[in-house]
């Protein structure tokens, strides 16, 4: 479970840009890519001219992107590996009374995102996904994570009718606010209408 926080260099955000692919430290590692309805899957390998072969690693392939705003799975085959982003803020546009704001724009059906700032918290309260109601009977997933591998998902259903904005899976109680860390994200099944989660900084 991945997010990019920060855009690349030159806004460049291939994996190849924001991962240290040709290090080799990735080598074998597979990388799921959520296109709305099904994972794309991409496999790091150094030795091809783009870093990136297919999902059987037969043929090199263009890197997928990972914009700010969105999240993608590495299946980590090959041991524990560090990676640090570095890049910048993303910015959309210029706030009022900010820095600025960027804007994920969340269709109807499920799509993986992430918070386009690098900041962790409440994902209404910090990261402020709306919480006016506009996504009242969306359901949101967050990964759980044991020793680096996907353990399911815990479920929430936004409701703001509840005093944390949030019930459970089937939204019969109230349940407290999901939290994301940095770099993580999270699918949201949007029933409500496409959506603008707008942040500022």
């Amino acid at each position: 479970n991945v997010a990019n926080p920060l855009d690349g260099s030159n806004g460049n955000n291939a994996i190849t840009n924001i991962m240290d692919i040709f290090s080799g430290n990735f080598d074998g590692d597979l990388i799921y890519v959520w296109n709305g309805a099904s994972y794309d899957t991409f496999t790091i390998d150094s030795s091809w001219p783009s870093g990136v072969g297919n999902s059987i690693d037969s043929a090199a392939v263009t890197p997928p992107v990972v914009n700010p705003g969105t999240a993608i799975f590495i299946q980590n085959t090959v041991g524990a590996t560090t990676n640090t982003f570095v890049g910048v803020v993303h910015v959309d546009g210029a706030g009022t009374g900010s820095i600025g704001v960027t804007t994920n724009h969340l269709a109807v059906g499920f799509s993986y995102v992430a918070s386009k700032l690098p900041v962790a918290g409440g994902i209404s309260s910090v990261l402020k996904l709306p919480s006016d109601g506009s996504l009242d009977g969306s359901i949101i997933n967050v990964p759980n994570i044991v020793a680096g591998n996907v353990q399911g998902f815990t479920q929430y259903t936004i409701d703001s009718a509840w005093p944390s904005g949030f019930g459970n899976a089937i939204d019969s109680a109230a349940v407290p606010e999901p939290t994301i860390a940095v770099g993580s994200g999270f699918f949201i099944q949007n029933t409500s209408g496409a959506t603008d989660w707008v942040q500022s900084y």
